[in-house]
C-alpha cells in the first residue's frame, strides 16, 4: 500500500493509505484512549473516548473511523479533548449501574481504568439507577445488562470472528441492550459458548460463572499454549494461580486459530470427572485398592511376563486413546511393539483409521492422510459442503469458520445428511438422503457436477467420468431420496464455485464404508479445476489427537481389537486411556475371559471398575506434550499446572514397565 505522511500532535508519522488515524497512531506507538475499538473488528465509533482533533474539522471526530489522508494534521491530546473525554465517562457512569467494589472485573476493567486515568473522583449528573435485568441462563455465562456500556464488542465479534451473529442490540431508548437472538435468553438460543463475548467485554457486563472473583489477572501466572481436545490446536493463554486454572482465553482473536470454543476455554475449569489420584489393585476379595505406584507397577511387570512366557507375544494386546498425547502413544507402541512384541496394537478409533485410508487408497483416489488441505481454506472458500457432520458440536472452531466464510466470503454452504441437528439451519442448501444412501447421494452429484461441462478439462475428473457413466442422474436422484431441483441446484453452486471445500464427520464414518471416503474424494476431485490442484477436503476426527495415534501407526491392526477379544487368543489387555474419559459401553468386549486388564487413566469410569490394575494418568493440563492437529500440524502444549504427588507422566509409566521386563 501507498505510503502517507501525517502530523500528529506536531511530529511527522508515517501511515499507509486506507489506515484509519487510530491505526496510524497505534503503528506509532502514540496513545489514544479507547473502549469501543478492538483489533480484528470493524469499528464503528460508538464510545467516542478516541476523539481527536484534525485540522479544517469543526469538531473533534473518532480516530477510529477517521480516514487517514496524507498531510492530515492531528492533535490527540489537548486541554478541550481532555475534558470531553471526562464528559464522555461520567455519562457512561451514571447510565448504568458501575459500582466498581461490587463488580466481578473490578482490577480488570477498562472502564475502571479510564476513570482512574481520568481522576474521575466525582460524577457531576445524576445517576439513572435503571432497573435492568440478568441473564443467567448459559451454562458457563451471566450477561448484566446493569454494566453494559453498549459498546457492540461482543456483537461485532459474534459477528465477523466467530460468525455465528447471535448477539445485537434490542429494544430502544435507555432500554437498549444486547439481546441474543429474539431476546432470548443465551442459554436458549442459537450461542454456542465459545466465550469470545466475555473476552472482550471491557467491563463486567458478561463475566465466566467459574471464574469470577477467584484471581485477576495481576495476581495470576499467564501460560501460553495450546487445546488439543478436539484436534483444531487452538492457541491459548491460561491464568494459574495456587496451582489452579483461573481462565483460559484467546492469546489473539483475530489471529489464525485464535478463536476458542467451549472446550477449550471452559471444560477444562468445568471437569467434574473423579480422578485416579493414586494407582489401585484387586485385592484378594475382587475389590480395588490404594496401593503405591511402585508396588503396581512390580505387579503389572510380573503377570505380564508371566503371560508372555506362557502363551506368547500376541496373547497381550494393546489399545489405545487417541486423545492421547504423542509421547504418550510413542512410549505405548515401544512397549507393545518393542518389549512385548505384540504386534495386537490398535486405536479405540481406529475403524474410523481403516475406513479413511482404505477409501483414500481406493484405485479411483491417491494419497495418504497428507490428501486433507488446511482448515484455514475454509476462510477462503466460496462454496462448502457438509457431510455427515455437525462442526458446530464436534469441532467447533471449525463450524465457526464455516459459518464465518457464510457471511463474510457469501460462500454457499450445502449440507448432506439424513441426520437432524442444528447445523443445517446455516446452510443455504439442505440434502437429505435416505438413510444408507449418501453414497449415491455424494456419486449422482459427481455426476450433476461433471455433466454441467464446467472442470471436465482434468484427467482425474475424466477418469472419475467413465466410472459413473452408468448412473442416470434423474432416476438415482429419485433412488437417494433426494429432490431433483435441489441436487441440480447443489451441483450448480459447486461447479461455478473457484474454491469450495468439502468436510465430512463421523455421520460419515460410523458407516465404515470406505467407498463413501472414495466418493468424497471423487466429489472434491470433480470441483477441482487442475490435475495438480489438491482435493480440498477436511475429516473431522473422533478424537484430539486422532491424527497422530493414526500416523504413528497405533491403528494398525486389520480389525478392531476392542470387538474381536475373544477370537485372538488374548489373555492380557493393556488399555491406554489417558485423559479421555471412556466407559464400559464403549469397551464392549472388556469382562471377558480376560485373564488380566490393565487400564492407565485420569479418570474413574465403570471401565476402569474392571481392571484388575489401574494406573493414574495425568490430564493434558498437567503435561507439557505433543500433539498433531487433525490438519497435520505438530503442536505442544505446555503444563499449566503441576499434577498431584504420586502421578507421573504416561510416558514415565510405560518405560518403567518396560525397563523391569527387560532384566
Amino acid at each position: 500500500m501507498k505510503e502517507i505522511t501525517l502530523t500528529i500532535n506536531g511530529k511527522q508519522v508515517k501511515g499507509r493509505e486506507g489506515d484509519t488515524v487510530l491505526e496510524v497512531c497505534e503503528a506509532n506507538n502514540i496513545y489514544v484512549p479507547t473502549l469501543c475499538h478492538l483489533k480484528g473488528i470493524a469499528d464503528v465509533g460508538a464510545c467516542r473516548m478516541c476523539v481527536v482533533d484534525i485540522e479544517r474539522e469543526r469538531r473533534p471526530v473518532p480516530a477510529c473511523t477517521y480516514p487517514a489522508r496524507d498531510g492530515l494534521v492531528v492533535q490527540t491530546h489537548n486541554e478541550k479533548l481532555e475534558k470531553y473525554r471526562r464528559l464522555i465517562l461520567e455519562l457512561m457512569f451514571t447510565e448504568r449501574n458501575h459500582l466498581c467494589a461490587q463488580c466481578v472485573a473490578s482490577g480488570d476493567c477498562e472502564l475502571q481504568n479510564l476513570a482512574y486515568e481520568y481522576q474521575m473522583d466525582n460524577v457531576r449528573y445524576p445517576y439513572s439507577w435503571p432497573a435492568l435485568p440478568l441473564d443467567s441462563v448459559n451454562d458457563y455465562l451471566v450477561i448484566d445488562h446493569n454494566r453494559c456500556i453498549l459498546c457492540g464488542r461482543c456483537i461485532r465479534t459474534c459477528d465477523e470472528i466467530v460468525g455465528v451473529h447471535t448477539l445485537d442490540f434490542g429494544h430502544r431508548g435507555w432500554k437498549v441492550m444486547v439481546v441474543a437472538d429474539l431476546n432470548q435468553p443465551l442459554g436458549a438460543s442459537s450461542c454456542i459458548s465459545c466465550g469470545a463475548c466475555f473476552q472482550v467485554c471491557p467491563t463486567g457486563a458478561i463475566f465466566s460463572k467459574n471464574s469470577a472473583y477467584k484471581g485477576k489477572p495481576e495476581e495470576c501466572r499467564k501460560v501460553n499454549s495450546i487445546c488439543p481436545i478436539c484436534g483444531v490446536g487452538c492457541k491459548i493463554e491460561a491464568l494459574v494461580k495456587d496451582n489452579r486454572l483461573i481462565r483460559i482465553d484467546s492469546p489473539d482473536l483475530s489471529n489464525k486459530r485464535g478463536i476458542l470454543c467451549h472446550k477449550g476455554r471452559f471444560t477444562p475449569l468445568y471437569n467434574k470427572n473423579e480422578r485416579v489420584k493414586t494407582a489401585l489393585v484387586r485385592n484378594s476379595r475382587g475389590k480395588l485398592e490404594p496401593r503405591p505406584l511402585p508396588e503396581a507397577i512390580d505387579i503389572v511387570t510380573t503377570k505380564l511376563a508371566e503371560l508372555k512366557a506362557q502363551y506368547g507375544n500376541n496373547s497381550i494386546a494393546g489399545i489405545a486413546s487417541s486423545q492421547a498425547s504423542n509421547d504418550s502413544l510413542k512410549a505405548f507402541k515401544e512397549f507393545l511393539a518393542g518389549t512385548i512384541g505384540s504386534d495386537l496394537i490398535d486405536a479405540l478409533d481406529g475403524d474410523a483409521y481403516r475406513t479413511i485410508i482404505k477409501g483414500i487408497n481406493d484405485p479411483r483416489a491417491q494419497g495418504g492422510l497428507d490428501i486433507e488441505t488446511s482448515l484455514e481454506e475454509i476462510l477462503k472458500a466460496d462454496c462448502i459442503i457438509v457431510v455427515g457432520a455437525n462442526p458446530l458440536e464436534s469441532h467447533p472452531v471449525a463450524g465457526s469458520y464455516i459459518a464465518r466464510a457464510a457471511r463474510r466470503n457469501k460462500a454457499t454452504l450445502v449440507v448432506i445428511d439424513p441426520a437432524q441437528n442444528a447445523f443445517p439451519y446455516h446452510a443455504t442448501l439442505w440434502l437429505k438422503p435416505k438413510e444408507g444412501n449418501e453414497q449415491l447421494a455424494l456419486d449422482v452429484l459427481s455426476k450433476a457436477v461433471i455433466d454441467k461441462g464446467a472442470k471436465r478439462d482434468s484427467t482425474r475428473t475424466n477418469e472419475i467420468a467413465a466410472y459413473l457413466k452408468d448412473i442416470n442422474v434423474k432416476k438415482s436422484i429419485q433412488q437417494a431420496g433426494i429432490g431433483t431441483d435441489d441436487l441440480l441446484e447443489a451441483a450448480d453452486m459447486l461447479s461455478k464455485a473457484k474454491h469450495s471445500v468439502i468436510i465430512y464427520g463421523e455421520g460419515i464414518l460410523r458407516h465404515k464404508n470406505h467407498r463413501l471416503i472414495t466418493s468424497l474424494l471423487n466429489l472434491a476431485a470433480v470441483a477441482s479445476s487442475q490435475d495438480k490442484e489438491k482435493p480440498r477436503i477436511i475429516s473431522l476426527k473422533p478424537k484430539g489427537n486422532s491424527r497422530g495415534a493414526w500416523d504413528m501407526g497405533i491403528a494398525n491392526s486389520s480389525q478392531s481389537l476392542i470387538k474381536n477379544l475373544t477370537s485372538n487368543n488374548i489373555k492380557a489387555l493393556y488399555l491406554l486411556l489417558s485423559d479421555d474419559y471412556v466407559d464400559a459401553s464403549e469397551l464392549p468386549n472388556l469382562s471377558t475371559e480376560l485373564e488380566f486388564i490393565v487400564i492407565q487413566s485420569s479418570y474413574l469410569s465403570s471401565a476402569t471398575s474392571k481392571a484388575d490394575v489401574v494406573l493414574p494418568s495425568p490430564i493434558w493440563t498437567e503435561a507439557g506434550e505433543e500433539y498433531i492437529t487433525l490438519d497435520g500440524i505438530a503442536k505442544s502444549t505446555s503444563r499449566l499446572v503441576k499434577p498431584s504427588d504420586g502421578i507421573k507422566a504416561d510416558a514415565e509409566i510405560l518405560r518403567e514397565i518396560s525397563q523391569q521386563m527387560k532384566k
